[in-house]
């Protein structure tokens, strides 16, 4: 949101009702864990942490297996010039 946009007041309204969203939604995804992490033993609570740890990176290197593993190099940003002879002087 860019700050000309809080003085136009349907933006700013649009904006204040995403948020709020955001932020219920949030509240009630966090305390559907929280239910969920209340009935599950502290093993199984760390066992669950070590899997996500293990999966982070293991889905980094197939991000990367899949690109092809190598730095792909750009080429220059703008726009390729060509050499424009004179309108006047005939090609030889």
């Amino acid at each position: 949101m860019r700050l000309s946009d809080l003085l136009d007041p349907e933006r700013v309204l649009s904006f204040l009702l995403k948020l709020a969203f955001c932020l219920v939604m949030s509240a009630v995804l966090l305390q559907f864990v929280a239910c969920l992490l209340r009935q599950i033993s502290p093993v199984a609570e760390f066992g669950m942490l070590c899997i996500i740890l293990l999966l982070c990176p293991l889905a980094y290197f197939i991000r990367r297996w899949r690109q092809g593993g190598k730095p792909r190099h750009e080429g220059r940003r703008g726009a390729e010039r060509t050499p424009m002879l004179p309108q006047n002087v005939e090609m030889r």
